[in-house]
């Protein structure tokens, strides 16, 4: 038998407390240990070594890895690393700063855009859900370009959002296209941000309230911004890369223009996976604790969209359509789709108040929180626990006192 607790009443007075409380947690969550360990493969030290040529040599437009050109991303991200290694001091902090403070902005996005969308209450709901899930806040943490595209592609839609739902906000519309143009040169995926634009015309088709008109040529202005953007990095590539006439650059050229872009979405070379993988493989698990209440979100999205709430059908619009993208692809890896979660996270925060009262999410969650005790006390007892605390470099003895730790608080939890 479940105990049953009295609703809590959220009043306006708690809402600037909260809002430091969990700037607070977001805090100790993504930046916890910055600053003291080095790179982990594979990504990571190539990446931090990009950034660190950029900022000793100089060379701001074509990446290298040991003087050798690297042309399998567009630079921003090196550029970021780039950036801290100038401003610190410290290669240890600047290459884990851009996923952080990238990871920071997209619980502002999500939480603003909330709060704009319902309320305040609604808002810390969202930020929380967002901050909890597992692959936001791994990402958040690692030296990977993905948490960085996310946060660029949560800004796109932040901008897009505001002027179709909140709107006429041009300014805000043309910026999100812009974002999503630097999502393009951070790892050529930003372009999905202004899938958004799929549910919303169908939306204004339909005639729903609360849509801005399908009718002005100023819905240009996105496409136009992201073109513009691409343009900061391309135009002065193309020309450096004709005047250089030199047959090193122009496989550069040829290499991030084609293969890495075209050729690596419709004919993968590795990462091969069925197009249910992110169904089956990676949401169920990596976007806990959010894919828990997905039984009972999806009814419900449904009944409301029915009933002509925009507010849910262009973020999940937005991210079914993203999901439908990267599953016809066979190349697949989990992290592609961390761009949909700030959005799922938004669309759940207007029903997290109501599901939490119900049994059944209830139960799951003391299901799920009392197995996750039992795997960190369990671990300590497998065969290959000692030899993976070797090979890392841990006291076998005081890893275990960890994870006992860990165990207790998810206990405490249930």
């Amino acid at each position: 038998m479940i105990p049953r607790f009295p609703a809590f009443r959220w009043r306006p007075a708690l809402a600037q407390r909260d809002r430091w409380l969990l700037a607070l947690a977001a805090l100790a969550v993504l930046a916890v240990g910055i600053g003291l360990r080095q790179p982990w493969p594979a990504d990571e030290p190539r990446f931090a070594l990009v950034g660190y040529d950029m900022a000793r040599h100089g060379d701001w437009l074509f990446p290298r890895v040991a003087g050798e050109l690297y042309p399998d991303k567009p630079p921003l991200f090196m550029w970021l690393i780039a950036a801290g290694q100038l401003l610190t001091g410290s290669l240890e902090v600047a290459f884990l700063l851009p996923s952080l403070l990238a990871g920071l902005g997209t619980l502002w996005l999500v939480w603003d855009l909330a709060r704009r969308l319902w309320n305040p209450r609604i808002a810390l709901g969202a930020t929380a859900l967002l901050l909890c899930t597992l692959q936001f806040a791994l990402q958040a943490r690692t030296a990977q370009i993905d948490a960085v595209v996310t946060f660029l592609i949560t800004l796109g839609l932040y901008g897009v959002m505001r002027h179709l739902l909140l709107g006429p906000a041009w300014g805000w519309y043309a910026l999100g296209g812009f974002a999503a143009g630097l999502g393009v040169i951070t790892k050529g995926v930003g372009f999905v941000a202004l899938f958004v634009l799929l549910p919303w015309g169908w939306a204004a088709w339909r005639g729903w309230p609360r849509v801005q008109p399908a009718r002005d040529p100023r819905l240009l202005l996105a496409p136009l911004a992201l073109l513009a953007a691409v343009a900061l990095w391309l135009v002065p590539m193309l020309l450096a890369v004709e005047s250089a006439n030199d047959p090193a650059y122009a496989a550069y050229r040829d290499n991030i223009l084609h293969k890495q872009t075209a050729e690596r979405y419709a004919a993968a070379w590795h990462h091969h996976n069925p197009p249910w993988y992110y169904l089956v493989e990676v949401i169920p698990f990596f976007w806990l604790p959010l894919s828990l209440l997905l039984p009972w979100l999806v009814p419900a999205w449904w009944r409301r969209i029915r009933r002509g709430d925009a507010r849910l059908l262009l973020p999940l619009g937005y991210a079914l359509a993203t999901l439908l993208f990267f599953s016809a692809s066979p190349g697949k890896r989990g992290v592609y789709i961390l761009p949909i979660l700030p959005m799922m996270a938004l669309a759940a925060a207007p029903l997290l108040p109501g599901l939490l009262r119900r049994p059944g999410p209830q139960r799951a969650g003391l299901v799920l929180l009392a197995l996750f005790a039992l795997l960190f006390i369990a671990f300590p007892f497998h065969p290959r626990y000692h030899a993976l605390a070797a090979r890392n470099e841990l006291d076998a003895a005081a890893l275990f006192w960890a994870l006992g730790g860990v165990a207790l608080f998810w206990l405490g939890c249930a």
